[in-house]
């Protein structure tokens, strides 16, 4: 036992505590969490969750025979295979967690010389509130299972007044000497390794596990209140989120992004080594794109009387920004519905951005990462619109030319297999002063894209309203296939995946702007269409036609083209799902109500909002 361990063995037994409320996870953890999952209230969560569509949708009586069928698979893959190896009744313990769940990572601990411990550090903590007494009997139970194993499995640490126990968990081979069968490992896990420990106990009224005795002993003081040292809450970049998004929410997340990547930034410079080729410091390669000035994240979800809720944050302060960072500036715009959307349009999403600024900050990134990177991309952007215009001036008919508007939408998904629902016809806006001569541009950027493919080929046909569409073909060993078709607007450039999408796209231009039933209260639930970012999704309209066809299908081999999956892997999946236990989508359909987002960026960073309004 290291000298750690016997301090912290000494202080606790001496100590004689008398354990209180487990404290709120923003107290209870230290400053220095990397990143932590909380749900503060699991009783109120779950009732939460029972009334919302998520919810109402998996708990109704239409849906049960799929239920059964996937909790009963889960059941046997992976709660029978914990239970052989902790010994622990999964279901008993969720089901006994009345207070907070949470789950924190810690920066990894220092390893002994000659020791086991890999030095991973985080720790769960499932509070029974009043259930202490059940709690106790449920880990009694687990150590009397595992004290069956021959040899035994399972090593016991007696502290004071708290017993932990250690298990070697194997999720592909069965516990020597445990009498009973192996669950047959997915084929995709077979080449993984899926051993692990797993050290839990009992601290007052909390089930608490973590990846060894030593991650427990480490957290043990704060749990129980024998730390006096300030917890998570003092942290600024955690307290500004808290006030903002975190608190009064069922279910939280946050990372401590800065500290993370101060940890990982060694193996990143080794990840893009090769650049030196190019004249590139590594080391430099991460923060020029502006990954690093992103400090910290966080989201939460709730149930409001109106609606599924979802906040996501993103602290990134206003002069730290840089590359993509900076590219991703929203601008404070009107960014709601325009002509050109179909009214059945499955998704829609709209970003006012700065785009002759955004090019300028990917330059500027690539010149700090290397100035012959920069003027490689340069040329080669240049060179490939020259192919199509020997007169093509990059500033001109690029950065000049682009606007500060971009939209994107997808149609209903339509086709006889998954592959072909999968990829609905799309349509992209891209706002331009010039939208002509953007044009020349984008036929650019375009010809990199479909340069491993085939040269690219233009044509011309006459749309809707007698509007000119520029048809993209490239070659290729069939022959030529579509690549995409593109117009002009007055003040946008337009390009569509195929015919179906440019015409979609025409024939609703003529219609103004189109009136999407419940898309009003969705807009007004997730903040309004003013703050720069807006897009909404109607679920009833992506998933109708995938839910039938799973439904209808003898097998999912059946709607996959040849060759595009395997068959081991489709075994995988059924043996998880029975998707011809799906009831008709019209039996659950009401649940699937149109989604909005709205997002902006203020000073500390960027806010998205996610509204979807309940059933009544």
């Amino acid at each position: 036992m290291t000298l750690r361990l016997r301090l912290t063995t000494l202080f606790l037994t001496l100590a004689g505590i008398c354990l209180a409320d487990v404290a709120p996870s923003q107290d209870l953890l230290a400053t220095n969490t990397l990143a932590v999952f909380s749900v503060p209230d699991v009783a109120v969560a779950k009732s939460s969750w029972l009334k919302s569509n998520p919810g109402r949708f998996w708990d109704d009586s239409a849906m049960a025979a799929f239920r059964n069928q996937f909790e009963s698979s889960f059941r046997q893959k992976w709660g029978a295979v914990m239970e052989r190896e902790t010994g622990l009744d999964l279901r008993e313990l969720l089901n006994l967690t009345r207070g907070q769940a949470t789950l924190a990572v810690f920066p990894p601990l220092p390893v002994d010389a000659g020791a086991e411990d890999s030095g991973a550090n985080w720790l769960l903590l499932l509070d029974t509130k009043d259930g202490s007494a059940a709690l106790t009997k449920t880990l009694d139970a687990a150590r009397t299972r595992l004290s069956t194993n021959v040899p035994p499995t399972v090593k016991t640490q007696q502290f004071g007044d708290w017993r932990f126990s250690t298990v070697t968990i194997d999720l592909q081979t069965p516990s020597a000497g445990s009498g009973q069968p192996a669950t047959p490992p997915d084929e995709a896990l077979e080449d993984e390794d899926l051993r692990w420990e797993l050290c839990f106990g009992q601290v007052g009224s909390a089930f608490v596990a973590g990846p060894s005795w030593a991650a427990i002993s480490n957290a043990l003081p704060r749990l129980t209140a024998t730390n006096g040292t300030p917890g998570l809450i003092t942290k600024p970049s955690f307290s500004r989120l808290w006030s903002s998004t975190l608190k009064d929410r069922p279910a939280w997340f946050y990372v401590d992004v800065a500290s993370v990547y101060q940890r990982l930034s060694p193996r990143l410079e080794g990840v893009f080594g090769m650049l030196s080729l190019l004249g590139a410091d590594p080391a430099k390669v991460v923060p020029a794109t502006g990954l690093t000035s992103i400090k910290s994240i966080g989201g939460a979800i709730q149930n409001t009387s109106s609606g599924w809720l979802t906040e996501l944050a993103i602290e990134v302060p206003a002069t730290e920004r840089v590359g993509l960072t900076q590219v991703m500036e929203i601008l404070p715009l009107e960014a709601g519905l325009l002509e050109g959307v179909p009214a059945d349009v499955a998704s829609f999403q709209r970003w006012r951005i700065d785009g002759p600024g955004g090019w300028k900050a990917l330059e500027a990134s690539l010149k700090r990462i290397s100035p012959q990177l920069s003027d490689l991309a340069r040329i080669t952007v240049e060179s490939a619109g020259q192919v199509f215009d020997p007169n093509f001036n990059l500033q001109r008919d690029l950065m000049g030319a682009l606007g500060n508007d971009f939209i994107s939408m997808t149609l209903a998904p339509t086709g006889t297999n998954l592959l072909q629902l999968s990829n609905p016809g799309r349509i992209q806006l891209i706002g331009s002063p010039n939208p002509s001569r953007l044009v020349g541009g984008w036929k650019a950027l375009e010809a990199l894209v479909h340069m491993q493919a085939g040269a690219l080929e233009f044509s011309q046909r006459t749309g809707a309203g007698d509007r000119k569409v520029i048809v993209a073909t490239v070659g290729g060993k069939g022959g030529s296939q579509n690549a995409f078709q593109m117009t002009t607007s007055s003040n946008h450039v337009v390009i569509a995946s195929d015919a179906a999408a440019m015409d979609a796209y025409l024939a609703a231009a003529t219609r103004g702007t189109p009136v999407v039933p419940g898309l009003v209260e969705a807009a007004s639930g997730a903040g309004g269409s003013q703050r720069g970012m807006f897009g909404f999704s109607q679920p009833q309209t992506e998933l109708r036609a995938t839910w039938e066809t799973l439904r209808a299908s003898e097998s999912l081999s059946k709607v996959m083209p040849p060759g595009t999956t395997s068959l081991e892997m489709v075994q995988t999946v059924e043996s998880w799902a029975n998707f011809k236990l799906l009831p008709p989508f019209e039996a659950v359909a009401k649940y699937w109500t149109l989604q909005a987002i709205t997002g902006g960026t203020d000073a500390d960073g960027f806010r998205f909002r996610w509204f979807s309004p309940n059933t009544p």
